[in-house]
């Protein structure tokens, strides 16, 4: 193993250290948020899905959680561009699951690969779709948020830059490290939004779960109350940064 292996090593393991130490409200909510999709899969079962429409929700989902379980530990070791760009398949996943019930091409495109576009392509616009479900607010602040974090923007160039001894310079960090404004930035949206998804597990199995519930829903009314509550105490001790 060369030194350039051992260091990235090293600091990934510093930034985690750091992480760890310094926010462990976010993970316990983390944790909460996690055992909400896991209790919910275990609900679900081998109920047999019929709709498509269910059928879209459940493969969304699953790839949104793992999509959350990859995020937290990129942002944990410092890559906060890289857990921004999964936190954003988050979003999109969010748009797709709140028009497929009236949007038919959606699911063609996911069930049956049928491209929605004449070039025989699969693209979707976002901002439509978050119009067409009343969320354009939110694709104009967390989606259009989590796009500029992960396109090389200034965003990422401060998150990967430091400042030099000499004024007006930075220089460029190859080896992660902990950003406490970027762990935060990453931590309020991959929350946000990865309970937000919990909804259409909580529709899911109101419609295809053989069991009670009722406990479930109560839960994750309770977290999304948790993690509302972090959120706006962040206002105090960052101010609107």
């Amino acid at each position: 193993m060369n030194n350039t292996t051992l260091n990235l090593i090293e600091a990934e393991k510093k930034a985690k250290d750091i992480t760890i130490k310094n926010h462990p409200e976010v993970f316990e909510l983390v944790e909460i948020m996690m055992h909400l999709y896991i209790t919910g899969f275990n609900l679900i079962g081998d109920s047999n899905i019929k709709r498509d429409t269910d059928k879209v929700w459940l493969a969304l989902i699953v790839r949104s959680y793992h999509s959350l379980i990859c995020s937290v530990a990129l942002m944990e070791r410092g890559y906060y561009a890289q857990s921004m760009a999964l936190i954003r398949m988050v979003i999109e996943a969010y748009f797709l699951c709140g028009n497929c019930e009236k949007d038919k091409t959606i699911v063609d495109a996911v069930l049956h690969n049928k491209p929605n576009r004449p070039n025989g392509k699969t693209r979707f616009y976002y901002s439509t779709l978050a119009a067409k479900m009343g969320a354009s607010d939110w694709h104009d602040s967390d989606y259009v948020f989590a796009c500029d974090f992960t396109h090389m923007s200034h965003r990422t160039t401060e998150a990967m830059t430091t400042t030099k001894i000499r004024p007006g310079y930075r220089s460029l960090k190859l080896l992660p490290s902990y950003d406490e404004l970027a762990f935060i930035a990453c931590s309020k949206l991959l929350l946000r939004n990865g309970l937000l998804m919990t909804k259409f597990l909580g529709r899911l199995l109101d419609e295809v779960s053989k069991e009670n519930v009722t406990t479930w829903h109560i839960k994750a009314r309770a977290a999304v109350q948790q993690a509302e509550e972090w959120s706006g105490g962040l206002k105090g001790r960052y101010g609107n940064r």
